[in-house]
């Protein structure tokens, strides 16, 4: 008995392994998506505070709160993997985590120079911007328009919200009524908007599981 069991399981691995093409499946866990929300909506509120207390002191924090968004979501990504006998990230996860990470860090870079000159705005802009290229990135490889379409006008927003600042040369310190719109948009461009399509996304999973288990 014991033999025909470890068989059976041993039959069912494979077909999984058969049907699961692990260089183009995705499976992800929105959850994380949650989790960079939040980090997105700290970061808003307290970059400029502590860039204007410490260069180092508001990279560094800045630093810490980016690793552990992505550590939290290397952690539900591996607890995702899991359920599909995915011992690795598949290639399409690889691409998505490095697109983050290398955006993430030179967006850390550029973030203490601006902050130098106290060019905020710009700060909060580069931010939207190249995050939004990645959340392109992903609607575009996954299939995810939603994705596709936030990233699209997350980049128009921050073109325009730079060209109209530096029209108005509202782009250094904190004292323009500019600032607090883009601090606002940021939150809703990289938190409020990425957690709705996230909720969607599981919703609709949800319904989908639910079909053919019907």
């Amino acid at each position: 008995m014991l033999d025909e069991r470890a068989e059976a399981l041993r039959q069912i691995s494979e077909i999984k392994n058969h049907l699961v093409d692990k260089r183009t499946f995705f499976p992800y866990n929105y959850n994380a998506v949650y989790v960079w929300s939040v980090v997105v909506a700290i970061l808003t509120v307290v970059m400029i505070p502590l860039y204007e207390q410490s260069i180092v002191f508001g990279t560094s924090v800045i630093f810490i709160l980016i690793t552990l968004g992505f550590v939290s979501e290397g952690m539900m990504t591996k607890k995702e993997n899991q359920q599909y006998d995915i011992e690795d990230c598949t290639l399409r996860q690889r691409f998505i985590m490095k697109n983050f990470l290398m955006l993430s860090f030179f967006l850390i870079v550029l973030s203490t120079t601006l902050a130098r000159y106290e060019l905020y705005i710009p700060i909060y802009l580069s931010w939207i911007f190249l995050v939004s290229i990645g959340y392109f990135a992903v609607g575009y490889v996954l299939n995810i328009p939603r994705f596709s379409q936030m990233a699209q006008l997350n980049i128009f927003v921050a073109v325009f919200l730079l060209g109209i600042g530096g029209y108005m040369e509202h782009l250094v310190g904190t004292d323009s009524s500019c600032f607090i719109f883009v601090q606002m948009y940021v939150v809703l461009g990289l938190s409020i908007f990425p957690a709705i399509i996230a909720w969607q996304q599981k919703k609709a999973i949800k319904m989908s599981q639910e079909a053919e288990g019907n």
